[in-house]
């Protein structure tokens, strides 16, 4: 490779368009051939006679050109001007965080940005190269889809390559900024620093403490056993979320249950007469009441016709809630409640509590509906659901943000 490949002299395109980010050692543009857009990366002048930075930028060509990725950046040739790349049409993701704040803030995306990083780094690693430069600014989103595009393998360590040329001292590993041999453990180091910028990082904590680990043997090995442990954590949570969803279907059911019995009852010949004489005393009540509400004040009549029933239905529900509250902590906290804060949701402790706490609301159940027979068993169901799911939601949130 000569120097005079870096030449303006020599360009065999018509028109260079300087792009907005430009790396430290080459000048990046936008060039059309063919009637297509295409990325030129080419030394700076100050580099181009340097022999060091012209077997590094051949290492970059050569190790890119034999790899294909959907997911990485397509070398096409090097040219009298430098390497000739695909042209991306996206954004950096430090420039996505900014444009697009919100974007991360939901988990379908930010676990699809993760499962194309992995699966790119991954096939990097199962070819024998590890990048060593992963950082937002090496990492682009396209406009249409967001999908990920890693690009600039211009530090990349190979087995043919060992020689490696700079990193960005944020991401770099411990055994990088001491000049020790990286491996693919110091890729994993830079993901997990690249998850601290997302604004939704706190559901990766367990997997960012250890892709950070300080020393290497405590991250994980492989980009395979990070994704591995990941899918683990999905399925947990899923299967906490099937077990909460069986809990609530169980709780309908019984309700049902007793609607259906109360039905029953109050068809039953004994019921319907104890009914009447209710209706009856009632009547007779209503009457005194009405006849003694007619020698009083109007001011002190129109008090008593709706004070008494409202305040009356206040205390009820309030007594309700009590109710379900003392029924249903104890038991909570015996089954569900006692779990430490470190087992999470899903793990075989929480399904082993769960089981625990099931026949326990049924009882629960059984005693409040038949304690609170004039509140509508729609309100006693809205109330007793309500409390469980609040007492569900509060421990798995423990769990999944330990302090």
């Amino acid at each position: 490779m000569e120097s005079s490949q870096f030449t303006d002299s020599l360009s065999q395109f018509k028109s260079l368009e300087p792009l907005d980010t430009q790396g430290a050692t080459c000048d990046t543009y936008r060039v059309k051939l063919y009637g297509k857009l295409h990325f030129l990366k080419r030394l700076k002048p100050e580099h181009a006679n340097d022999i060091r930075y012209q077997e590094a930028f051949r290492k970059e060509f050569e190790t890119g050109y034999r790899l294909e990725h959907p997911n990485l950046v397509r070398y096409i040739s090097l040219t009298s001007d430098g390497i000739l790349m695909e042209y991306i049409d996206g954004e950096t993701l430090s420039q996505h965080l900014t444009t697009h704040p919100d974007y991360f803030k939901d988990k379908k995306n930010t676990d699809k940005f993760l499962r194309q990083l992995l699966d790119v780094v991954g096939y990097l690693h199962s070819h024998q190269v590890l990048h060593l430069d992963l950082k937002p600014d090496n990492i682009l989103l396209t406009r249409i889809d967001n999908d990920v595009k890693l690009i600039d393998l211009g530090c990349c360590y190979t087995d043919t390559f060992t020689d490696t040329q700079g990193r960005t001292h944020r991401f770099a590993a411990p055994e990088q900024l001491a000049s020790k041999e990286p491996d693919v453990r110091t890729d994993i180091y830079a993901i997990g620093k690249i998850l601290e910028l997302l604004p939704n990082h706190h559901i990766y904590n367990k997997v960012i403490v250890r892709c950070t680990a300080s020393n290497p043997s405590n991250r994980y090995q492989s980009v395979e056993e990070l994704l591995s442990d990941i899918q683990k954590a999905k399925t947990k949570k899923h299967f906490f979320i099937s077990i909460c969803v069986l809990l609530i279907f169980f709780i309908v059911a019984m309700l049902i249950y007793f609607l259906s019995v109360n039905k029953e009852l109050q068809m039953s010949p004994s019921v319907k007469t104890a009914d009447s004489i209710v209706v009856a005393d009632s009547a007779i009540v209503a009457d005194s009441l009405s006849m003694k509400m007619k020698n009083q004040p109007n001011e002190s009549r129109d008090n008593h016709q709706s004070s008494p029933a409202i305040e009356e239905k206040d205390v009820s529900l309030e007594q309700l809630r009590e109710d379900i509250q003392k029924t249903i902590l104890p038991k909570f906290n015996q089954t569900v409640g006692a779990l430490p804060d470190s087992v999470m949701p899903g793990s075989s402790e929480w399904a082993d509590a769960c089981k625990a706490f099931e026949p326990m609301i049924t009882e629960s159940l059984k005693e409040i509906i038949i304690a609170h027979q004039k509140i509508p068993m729609t309100t006693v169901a809205k109330e007793f659901n309500d409390y469980v799911q609040s007492l569900l939601t509060l421990k798995m949130n423990q769990a999944k943000d330990p302090q």
